[in-house]
């Protein structure tokens, strides 16, 4: 059973400044609900009962919309709000949320490492707050986990040109519906490259990882890469890949941000007329 999770909120949302001056990039909305809820929820429906939130200070903000808010209490609201509200309710009801500070940017990989002492000797997943998935491959990290006792990732293919925007894996075999995994490399150019699939993010990791995360030494950007670790994982004990089977939201900038509300605001019947009679 895989009952904690880690999510890495301690970035500034520079893309979205001075907007995160004020509002951590993570509430911002998608389809009327801040982007963290949908992965929180998305963790519990998979069995987690505990989620760290890695933040920086001025990030509280993300607490404590977990935390039991009684401003509403004996207000009348319209029914599709009351809904929402309940709903909020109930997945508090569910999770514990619980926040550790990063107190220097230092990289993903050092974000992770800063959720040990909460995460402890257990497995745990690990999901990045741009990245969205429909449908979400966390449900087939866990069964990878079940299946094989090794760490898991969720891969895409993407085109030679995004390659070198995102760590790389290597495919030892494939194991349908999974691909056995024997490295990753963060960021090679197109000819070094050992595939076209990136990793995307979400992941489940033993706590092991936590140990090859200590060993890493700084690397691009001067920062603990989370892929050199995955690196060690993978060439050690193997490592999981999962397909993104279905489609990949990003949020992590304000293009990408913009396009995904335009992609959720047409399919919701009550937005589609408006928007494409002012989308001109």
């Amino acid at each position: 059973m895989v009952r904690k999770a880690v999510i890495p909120c301690a970035g500034l949302g520079t893309r979205f400044l001075p907007a995160t001056l004020a509002v951590p990039k993570e509430l911002l909305p998608i389809d009327r609900k801040p982007a963290i809820q949908h992965i929180v929820a998305d963790l519990v429906e998979c069995g987690v009962d505990t989620v760290v939130l890695v933040i920086s200070r001025g990030k509280e903000a993300l607490l404590h919309y977990f935390l039991d808010d009684h401003r509403l209490a004996g207000k009348r609201l319209p029914p599709e709000l009351t809904q929402s509200i309940e709903e909020l309710a109930l997945l508090r009801e569910r999770v514990n949320v619980v926040a550790v500070y990063q107190e220097k940017p230092l990289g993903l990989g050092h974000a992770v490492l800063c959720a040990a002492p909460v995460v402890g000797d257990e497995p745990f997943l690990l999901a990045l707050p741009d990245d969205h998935f429909r449908p979400s491959p966390t449900r087939q990290l866990v069964e990878a986990w079940e299946k094989y006792g090794k760490g898991a990732v969720a891969l895409l293919e993407v085109p030679n040109e995004d390659v070198p925007r995102f760590g790389i894996v290597s495919v030892e075999r494939e194991e349908t519906p999974f691909l056995l995994l024997n490295d990753a490399v963060e960021k090679p150019t197109l000819e070094a490259a050992p595939s076209r699939l990136a990793i995307m993010g979400r992941y489940l990791f033993p706590p092991k990882v936590f140990e090859y995360l200590r060993n890493t030494p700084p690397g691009i950007n001067s920062e603990i890469q989370l892929t050199d670790s995955m690196k060690t994982l993978a060439q050690k004990e193997g490592l999981v890949g999962v397909p993104v089977s279905g489609e990949y939201l990003d949020i992590g900038t304000w293009d990408s941000y913009v396009r995904t509300l335009m992609r959720l605001g047409l399919e919701d019947p009550a937005f589609r007329e408006f928007l494409t009679r002012h989308l001109h």
